[in-house]
């Protein structure tokens, strides 16, 4: 089972600022709650931080640990995520929910019996909402094959995460269980931060990017800055299901299962309540070729309706989702927009990576007469 601790009054059970901050009492105590372990205890950690886990958003560690004696199902490793140790930028990242909502699907959704995805098991979940400091306790992934938005999916690996994007869809798809997450949003709810959030990082994305946009990339940012409201409420309209937000090759783990190759889906902080092409039309203009987008873009879309069919998903036609792809291309726009004008893309595969997303998503903007969408929205 999963741990959920909100307000810890004990000095010992408080969530940690760091990584380096979690205690062998702590860590057991945690694991113990968790039902991992019975009688062993902790009596090391070694903190490995992850590379370009931490930073702006938060805390990445990969904790190595010891126990006192050997026990069946005690964690080697425990993947560990905090919250920004920084407190200003902890309340700026409350007004768009990321830790509260990482928190949430771990706790209420991850877990469901039924829950149709293969995701990181969780140890602990524990959100405080007066400080919004937060940690999660995850499953370490091992013996698995990290996606890389870089070099991007294969055609096999495209063809099952796409699968699995149906499933997840079909599986919430109109649910009313999903408005009853308060951690949840809707578009709607985060209308007014996030066209802020776009607005105030536009500028600072067109400087930094001058070298690679074409001019209708550029327009159709500037464009998409002025509809942003109608944007957030048409997608908060019609079939709703549980969104990832942010599906793309960097935040999937592919190995080998009983059932053939599987894949793992991580980083559910940007999860909401919205239309669920949108995470299709992410996936397929960041996290593949624009080549070979094009190539395998018709029976990409196929595997998806097709899952969604036979999910159970009805009075919904292939009209209705490649209308709904194209409305879900200002995903994509929307994110990449805010995250060049405000993180560090400085490194030498962070700015391979960002010149390489800009390029695909341009090409998917044309392919899919965005600017003509936006035309209609306005």
């Amino acid at each position: 089972m999963c741990v959920s601790l909100r307000l810890m009054l004990e000095d010992d059970l408080s969530i940690p600022s760091m990584p380096e901050s979690i205690s062998p009492t702590w860590l057991t105590m945690m694991l113990r709650r968790a039902g991992v372990l019975d009688r062993a205890a902790v009596v090391s950690i070694d903190v490995m931080p992850v590379a370009g886990g931490s930073g702006f958003v938060g805390q990445t560690a990969r904790l190595q640990v010891a126990y006192d004696t050997r026990e069946t199902g005690a964690p080697p490793t425990v993947f560990a995520k905090l919250s920004s140790a920084d407190p200003a930028v902890r309340q700026q990242l409350r007004k768009v929910g990321l830790y509260e909502t990482e928190a949430g699907f771990y706790r209420d959704v991850a877990l469901q019996p039924a829950f149709p995805l293969r995701v990181p098991r969780p140890y602990l979940t524990q959100y405080d909402e007066g400080t919004s400091a937060s940690i999660l306790l995850l499953e370490d992934l091992r013996a698995v094959e990290f996606g890389d938005n870089l070099t991007g999916c294969s055609a096999t690996d495209a063809r099952i995460a796409v699968r699995q994007l149906g499933l997840l869809h079909a599986y919430f798809w109109e649910s009313a269980s999903l408005k009853e997450l308060s951690w949840l949003r809707a578009l709607t709810d985060e209308t007014q931060a996030r066209a802020g959030m776009y607005q105030a990082m536009l500028p600072r994305f067109e400087q930094r990017c001058a070298e690679f946009l074409t001019p209708g990339l550029r327009e159709a940012a500037r464009r998409f800055a002025s509809v942003v409201p109608e944007y957030s409420q048409q997608c908060s309209h019609g079939p709703q299901t549980l969104t990832h937000g942010d599906f793309r090759a960097d935040n999937l783990a592919f190995a080998g299962t009983s059932n053939g190759r599987g894949v793992t889906v991580f980083d559910w902080q940007v999860a909401r309540r919205s239309r669920g092409p949108r995470d299709l039309a992410y996936f397929l203009s960041g996290s593949m070729s624009v080549e070979q987008r094009r190539a395998m873009e018709e029976s990409l879309l196929s595997v998806y309706y097709e899952t969604l069919k036979t999910g159970g998903v009805e009075g919904y036609s292939p009209r209705d989702l490649r209308r709904d792809f194209q409305a879900g291309l200002g995903a994509p726009l929307t994110t990449w927009v805010i995250a060049s004008g405000m993180l560090d893309f400085s490194s030498e595969r962070g700015a391979d990576l960002l010149k390489q997303l800009w390029e695909r998503l341009g090409a998917a903007l044309d392919d899919h007469q965005f600017m003509s969408y936006l035309d209609d929205l306005a």
